[in-house]
């Protein structure tokens, strides 16, 4: 399976790459890790699970557990920052298990730019032009967490589903506590009463919090386990039926509904795109090689946000 050349900034959480990319195979990252695409220059065009967009200058999009492959790329400069989500576990316990949603660019649907949206592309920013002036480890490990931070107080795919915020920390707690358990227990028979136990809740109520919070009880459970599928289809040869009875659904009928729910897609259509062997066309590139590109962004970065904001 294909991998990018990340380097790990001293004894950081944090690794990045810095590349100019016309195509690439198919890459998914193991559980724990979230990664944050940023076009630099150019532009690019980035499929996932559920679509395709493009990523032009300024633009970049989050991905962690999802299969995605990068191709159509025009004379770009793009750089990753991957996070080693294990490392925030004492100050985030379920943020290993946690799912994010974070599109910046033009061609999402969701509310862009928002003001997250905004201070998360300028700490990107930052933190580049910081490591381009060789910062010291306590800096760059400081930005890192904010932008961590960032991400699950914003961008949980809970806000997704929603399109909206949570401004009750203790519900929103709830949530992920509820989440990180059908995640830990997606390969067994989960209830809506075992939810309702770990929240002290009565059945009733604990679907009604469901419905109103996420998705509902029964479309979350489909779509993790759906979403846990993927590691499957690329990186074995289990048959669809195995993989089925692997990410815990009872019948392999119900995989398949929930998979084309939330993939437009069959599984096997998946792993037949996805599953590509095709040579990867990267250049790497050194952060000497970026200064002047991230100098301008930070200028039409700030005068958008200070000069040009409504």
């Amino acid at each position: 399976m294909y991998d990018k050349e990340f380097r790990q900034v001293g004894q950081t959480p944090l690794s990045i790459s810095i590349y100019s990319v016309k195509k690439t195979p198919t890459h998914i990252h193991d559980r724990g890790y979230l990664e944050i695409i940023f076009c630099l220059k150019g532009s690019v065009r980035f499929a996932y699970g559920y679509e395709e967009f493009t990523l032009y200058e300024g633009e970049y999009i989050s991905v962690d557990k999802d299969a995605y492959y990068l191709y159509d790329g025009k004379d770009n400069l793009c750089v990753s920052f991957l996070f080693d989500l294990e490392r925030y576990v004492n100050k985030h316990p379920y943020i290993c298990n946690t799912l994010f949603v974070c599109e910046g660019l033009a061609e999402t649907t969701m509310e862009y730019p928002t003001r997250a949206h905004n201070r998360l592309k300028g700490m990107m920013i930052g933190l580049l032009k910081y490591m381009g002036e060789d910062a010291d480890e306590e800096t760059i490990a400081g930005i890192s967490e904010g932008i961590v931070d960032l991400f699950v107080e914003c961008f949980d795919i809970f806000f997704f589903h929603t399109r909206e915020a949570r401004s009750d920390k203790a519900d929103f707690l709830g949530l992920q506590k509820v989440n990180d358990y059908m995640h830990t227990h997606l390969r067994e028979k989960v209830t809506i009463g075992d939810l309702a136990h770990i929240l002290n809740f009565t059945e009733g109520y604990m679907s009604e919090y469901m419905r109103k919070n996420s998705i509902g009880f029964r479309e979350m459970m489909s779509y993790i386990r759906a979403n846990e599928s993927e590691h499957y289809l690329m990186n074995t040869d289990k048959t669809i039926l195995e993989i089925s009875e692997e990410c815990g659904f009872s019948d392999v009928k119900y995989y398949y509904a929930a998979f084309r729910r939330w993939y437009n897609c069959t599984p096997k259509q998946f792993r037949d795109q996805y599953r590509r062997t095709a040579e990867a066309e990267i250049e790497y590139l050194n952060l000497d090689d970026i200064v002047d590109v991230v100098d301008r962004l930070m200028t039409v970065h700030y005068m958008q946000t200070f000069c040009f904001s409504g």
